[in-house]
């Protein structure tokens, strides 16, 4: 499992942007976001696209409609840690 510190997020018409620094772990395509509702619900979210440049990294998920965007928008995990499994 990989921790990612989230600095900034980003939508486009089809995907949700992560922009951050990874804190622990390794992160590949096909590895899945996770980001806690409550105890029992948690959002996920696969990685389709990995771009780094020095130390930051850019997460792409890729999703199937605008209504999935603006839910992850919606979470507002700016400075946030996230789960990367």
């Amino acid at each position: 499992m990989a921790q990612f510190q989230v600095i900034q997020t980003l939508k486009t018409v089809n995907a949700f942007i992560f922009q951050g620094v990874l804190l622990e772990g390794q992160i590949n395509k096909g590895m899945e976001i996770h980001v806690s509702l409550n105890k029992s619900m948690d959002v996920a979210g696969v990685i389709t696209e990995i771009n780094k440049s020095n130390c930051q990294y850019e997460i792409v998920i890729g999703c199937s409609d605008l209504e999935e965007i603006d839910l992850w928008d919606m979470l507002n995990l700016k400075d946030d840690v996230i789960q990367i499994k």
